[in-house]
């Protein structure tokens, strides 16, 4: 059931703005388990995580201002009333990826705190 929700907002949020937000996310959920398995929270690759989770919520953003730009030149395209349902569906499919792009930022941010934590209390 999650997992169709999850493959339903990707394909629904555009195949160009969430597969590079997934990859980026997978590629950050790497880069934590090697520092968690090496036990190394101070090098360079803990500063690599915390910048991939901060291009993983600009690219988000990204996605949702081109969602945008997109839904407004199609509605001044057309000529006629539209119903709100319409106009409020293309809104959640520009803010989708905002969503997911800030969501994967929080969890990469809480693990860069944790990881942070970590590294203080070893030294």
């Amino acid at each position: 059931m999650l997992a169709n929700f999850f493959i339903d907002h990707h394909l629904e949020g555009g195949i160009y703005y969430m597969m590079p937000l997934t990859i980026l996310f997978i590629v950050d959920v790497a880069i934590l388990i090697y520092l968690l398995v090496n036990k190394n929270f101070s090098s360079v690759w803990l500063e690599v995580f915390r910048h991939i989770g901060m291009l993983i919520l600009v690219y988000g953003i990204l996605g949702t201002l081109a969602g945008f730009i997109q839904m407004f030149d199609a509605l001044e395209s057309i000529k006629e009333d539209l119903p709100r349902q319409v106009i409020s569906g293309g809104v959640k499919v520009a803010l989708i990826t905002a969503f997911y792009g800030t969501v994967y930022f929080c969890i990469t941010q809480a693990a860069y705190i944790a990881l942070r934590i970590l590294g203080r209390n070893k030294s």
